[in-house]
């Protein structure tokens, strides 16, 4: 029986299929981390990365958009409060995975700890309270986008 003798490097000087390390992934530029995602040696990863990134604030915007205004309407029930709880704790989870890829964007962008924390209140908020779809919507795009590609570069990482 053959086995492979693979030689693993130290996590700090890893090396992921577009040969990134984990150090300089942490000091990309929001530029840097778009044209890494889509390199040839990492493509697979790059859809991965959009569809896994992407999703979590897209199901947050269905949940509070669609889901919970029709379990309002069953809040006087048992069911109703249970799946509405069960909703908003959906919410969370989703709003605390994006909101730090989020701020890492923004801080890279802005270069301030105060405007990244600005920007994500502005943008996770408009898109989870905000009753005017079309402006809710404006603001899941840009967090698609910023999640996804984020995700996109960092699972051709290892860490």
């Amino acid at each position: 029986m053959t086995t492979m003798n693979l030689h693993t490097l130290p996590n700090s000087a890893a090396k992921g299929s577009a040969g990134l390390s984990a150090r300089k992934f942490d000091q990309l530029t929001v530029v840097e981390q778009v044209i890494y995602a889509v390199k040839p040696g990492g493509r697979i990863a790059a859809c991965i990365g959009l569809l896994t990134g992407g999703w979590i604030p897209a199901l947050t915007f269905c949940v509070v958009h669609f889901v919970l205004p029709f379990y309002l309407e069953l809040g006087s029930t048992l069911w109703g409060k249970l799946v509405g709880i069960a909703a908003w704790v959906m919410v969370g989870g989703g709003l605390a995975c994006s909101a730090p890829k989020v701020y890492k964007w923004f801080l890279s962008a802005y270069g301030s700890k105060f405007q990244a924390v600005g920007a994500v209140v502005c943008l996770e908020c408009a898109m989870t309270f905000v009753p005017i779809v079309s402006l809710s919507a404006a603001a899941l795009f840009v967090l698609v986008f910023v999640n996804g590609a984020y995700c996109a570069c960092s699972l051709q990482v290892r860490r």
